[in-house]
């Protein structure tokens, strides 16, 4: 099998022209020149040898210089307006404001000529009614005040003057004495009422001296 290794660039594995990788490292020959050798008959390839470890990076290359900037393009067409989109909904009544401060009353001012009188205006809404605010707590009881001492007692009254004994009035005569009246019939003799019941045996007395 023949192989053409004219102008093979360095750095390839090529024993024939003694050229040898530079694996960044430090290891082989560097390649410095291109391998010019004439056609050789070589024998069969061999078989492949096992991936060497992999080289140490190089160092990194400058910067490149920054290209010029390029050239604002042409600005585009602005295009058509679009329609005017629906009204939105109204939106819900805000609550009703505090009162304000009332302000100091202003001087009468002199009284205008009358005008025509303005139809009724409508009804308002009727305010919201104001939370009731809590009732606080009842206040403790106070202090019961000390008894007043006892007053003297009083000097006793006079005694009254004893009224008049009256006159004894005089003795009503003796009434009549009454008729006897009849003496009433015997009544008849009851009957015999039930025998009591027994009654309980009292306590023997103490034995007597001989």
């Amino acid at each position: 099998m023949l192989f053409n290794f004219f102008n093979r660039p360095c750095g390839e594995n090529n024993d024939g022209c003694g050229c040898q990788r530079n694996n960044g490292c430090g290891g082989g020959r560097p390649c410095c020149q291109m391998c010019n050798r004439p056609n050789v008959i070589v024998g069969p390839t061999g078989p492949q040898g096992p991936v060497g470890p992999r080289g140490c990076p190089g160092a990194t290359g400058p910067q490149g210089v920054q290209g010029l900037q390029g050239v604002p393009g042409v600005p585009g067409v602005q295009g058509p307006i679009g329609p005017t989109g629906a009204t939105g909904a109204t939106g819900a009544t805000g609550p009703q404001g505090f009162q304000g401060v009332q302000g100091a009353t202003g001087p009468v001012g002199p009284q205008g000529i009358q005008g025509v009188q303005g139809a009724t205006g409508v009804t308002g809404p009727q305010g919201l009614q104001g939370i009731q605010g809590a009732t606080g707590p009842v206040g403790p009881q106070g202090i019961q005040g000390v008894q007043g001492a006892t007053g003297a007692t009083g000097p006793q009254g006079l005694q009254g003057i004893q009224g008049v004994t009256g006159a004894t009035g005089a003795t009503g005569p003796q009434g009549l004495q009454g008729i006897q009246g009849v003496t009433g019939a015997t009544g008849a003799v009851g009957a015999t009422g039930p025998v009591g019941p027994q009654g309980i045996q009292g306590i023997q007395g103490a034995t007597g001296a001989t």
